[in-house]
């Protein structure tokens, strides 16, 4: 009887052993696998991305818009206030007021051509610098017209 007791001890030992080793296992299982999972991935998709401040008001999207890829900064009252984009026409940087009003843009085109042009109010009145393959400044008015424009054309060597 004393012999079956002990034969009994000592295999109910080696059954406890044999589940600590198992539950260790199991353990080191379940940490390997979750630090695999929490790698971060190479390549990020969205077709947007938003920043937000702390009230949860978007302050800056880089995101599609009118299909063309693009960066948005937003002013608290949500308005774009600056773009930075592109699209098959131009490569631009726009500034705009507090009315999304653009009053500085800054753009490559596509054909070649690349300027600056400063606006007044409600984009009324203008100076546009804006260079190709000669450079040219000109001033417009409230109505659109040319008031002034400077032509920077190649001038031929003095002999």
């Amino acid at each position: 009887m004393k012999t079956d007791l002990a034969a009994l001890e000592t295999r109910l030992q080696r059954l406890e052993r044999t589940n600590r080793l198992l539950l260790l296992i199991g353990a080191c299982t379940l940490i390997i696998g979750a630090a695999v999972s929490t790698r971060q991935p190479e390549v990020i998709q969205a077709s947007a991305v938003q920043l937000l401040d702390p009230a949860g008001q978007v302050v800056a999207e880089l995101a599609i818009r009118d299909r063309n890829p693009g960066l948005y900064l937003t002013d608290a009252k949500g308005k774009t206030r600056l773009a930075l984009f592109h699209s098959d026409d131009a490569t631009g940087l726009y500034i705009n007021d507090e009315d999304e009003v653009t009053r500085i843009g800054v753009a490559q085109f596509a054909h070649g051509g690349g300027g600056v042009a400063l606006h007044g109010p409600e984009s009324r009145g203008a100076a546009v610098l804006y260079f190709k393959q000669s450079g040219s400044l000109r001033f417009f008015d409230a109505d659109g017209e040319v008031t002034s424009a400077v032509s920077a054309q190649p001038q031929p060597p003095d002999d």
